[in-house]
Formats: C-alpha cells, structure tokens, sequence
C-alpha cells in the first residue's frame, strides 16, 4: 500500500485547530495530500444485550459537522493553497475512527492532545492516548496553540530498546526536513535501594555502570541518525535523571519531540509506556510517538 497523506482529526476546538493547522504544514513538507476527519457519535445502551452500541447523527448534527469539514478546508488552504485537501465525515467514537483512517493509505496521523470535552464531540487527551498506542503509522500529538516549526531542532529520547532505534530514524528524518539538528537524549537512574543498602559496595562504579550503558544507548542512535543523512548535525546527551524530565528538559527549544511507544521495562501489548505518556499529556511541543514493528 502507498501511503501518501497526513490525517488530522479534528472536531472544531482549539486544540484541533491548531492539529490541523500543524498537519497542513507537515502534509506541504512532506509532499503529501491531507485527510480531514471528524468524528460524532451518539452512544446508547441495549438493555437487551447489555451492550453499548452507537447512532447515526442527527440531521443537525450532520449540518454541523460539514460546516465544520468545510472551514477545516478553508484553513488548511491558508497554508498551502495547492494543498490537496481531503474531508471525512464517520461516526462512532473519534479514535476508532482515526484508526481507521491511519489505514487508508496514511504516513501520519495527527491529533490535538485536548478537544471540546462535550458528550458527542470527544477528542480529549485519552483519545490522543489511545491513538498514540495502537496506531499502525507514527501519531504527532499538538497541544493547543502550537506553531508549526522548523527552527528549532527535533529531540528523541532513547533506551536501546527496539521502539528506541524506530523513533531515532523517524527523528533524523523529520530533522532532515526541516534542516535543523537532531538532539539525542539518553538518560539514567540508578535505582535507590542500590545506593543505600549497606550490603551495596562500589556505588560510584555502579552509577558509572548505568553511565556508560546510556553513552552507549546515545551513540548507538548518533550512527543510526548518521545514517540516513551524512549532513545531519547530531548531538547527544547523556543524563541522570528520570527520562521524561531529562527529555523535556532538553527540548525547550524543540520544534518536535519523538519517542517510541514503549521502552524497556514496559508491558507488551496495544499500550503506552510511561515516559511517552507522560510527555504527551504535559508537552509544550508537538510529540510524534513512533511504533516498533
């Protein structure tokens, strides 16, 4: 399948706006088309089976949903005028729906991290949560008010694992795109319990320990970003601390921050792992979070 749009979902809040926004400008540099989906369900109760099940809009509901495609439209031509611009009205809850679309022939989906919150219009942050997790092709979550950026440079957070090395070559093509550096945050923590238990010996070499395997984490992703541009100016660095923390602390000038979803030490399965959770719920930047396949 050739994958060759960007899908936005989007349900006429701020938070969207600026998703839309950002998406328009992603879609024009990366060269591909644009999907606008919204998404209203009305879910109701089966006494019978038990079971929830959804409706259909209602005709006024469905007046206010194309209104809202067609200024959805309107903005993201602002951006690009000879933007291809395609719209999609569905129904039941927006992020089965954006599932959906993300395998329609999407590179990318992108998603405000608030929504309205009304019953019936729910693209909230467990939406973008949700999104983040199963998603099949990367997902960029916007906070509200967010520009589209390509000044300052992207950062990725990295563990060694394989959802790791995923999120660094997504990171250094994004940076390659928008011709600014690529920051490669490895961090560490050496537990407590190994530092105070009177039985631990050599608590300097252990932390050294810790050190060297994160050195080795960031140098690792530094060859693989290399990789896929011999231009691409790459910079690492190696912290103490816990990882979002670390990660935030170095992305204050970011245009976009890119991590894996999941790290190690997280569970399998469709799920988050903490530190992208964490970053995606008090971001102050754009996170396009990766997936290991």
């Amino acid at each position: 399948m050739t994958r060759n749009r960007v899908v936005v979902g989007i349900d006429g809040s701020t938070s969207s706006r600026s998703a839309l926004v950002w998406a328009a400008h992603e879609a024009r540099l990366r060269g591909l088309g644009l999907l606008v989906v919204h998404s209203r369900f009305r879910p109701s109760y089966d006494v019978v089976f038990a079971g929830g099940f959804y409706l259909p809009p209602i005709a006024d509901e469905e007046d206010e949903m194309a209104e809202i495609l067609r200024v959805a439209v309107e903005l993201a031509r602002e951006v690009d005028a000879q933007l291809e611009v395609e719209v999609s009205a569905r129904t039941g809850p927006p992020a089965a729906s954006l599932l959906e679309a993300a395998g329609e022939r999407a590179e990318l989906v992108v998603v405000g991290s608030r929504g309205l919150g009304a019953f019936g219009s729910l693209f909230l942050g467990s939406v973008s949560i949700h999104l983040a997790a199963r998603s099949p092709v990367p997902v960029v979550v916007v906070p509200a008010e967010t520009p589209f950026s390509t000044v300052g440079p992207v950062v990725v957070g990295v563990d060694g694992s394989p959802h790791s090395r995923t999120a660094v070559v997504e990171a250094a093509r994004e940076a390659v795109r928008r011709q600014v550096p690529l920051d490669v945050v490895a961090s560490y923590t050496v537990p407590a319990d190994l530092l105070v238990t009177p039985l631990t010996t050599g608590r300097e070499e252990l932390r050294e320990a810790f050190r060297a395997q994160a050195q080795e984490n960031a140098d690792e992703a530094a060859r693989a970003a290399s990789a896929e541009d011999d231009d691409l100016l790459v910079r690492t660095h190696v912290v103490e601390g816990p990882p979002a923390e670390e990660i935030a602390r170095v992305a204050d000038p970011a245009s976009l921050v890119v991590v894996g979803s999941r790290g190690h030490g997280e569970l399998t399965g469709p799920m988050l792992g903490s530190v992208s959770q964490h970053l995606l719920r008090h971001a102050r930047w754009p996170v396009l979070v990766t997936h290991e396949h």
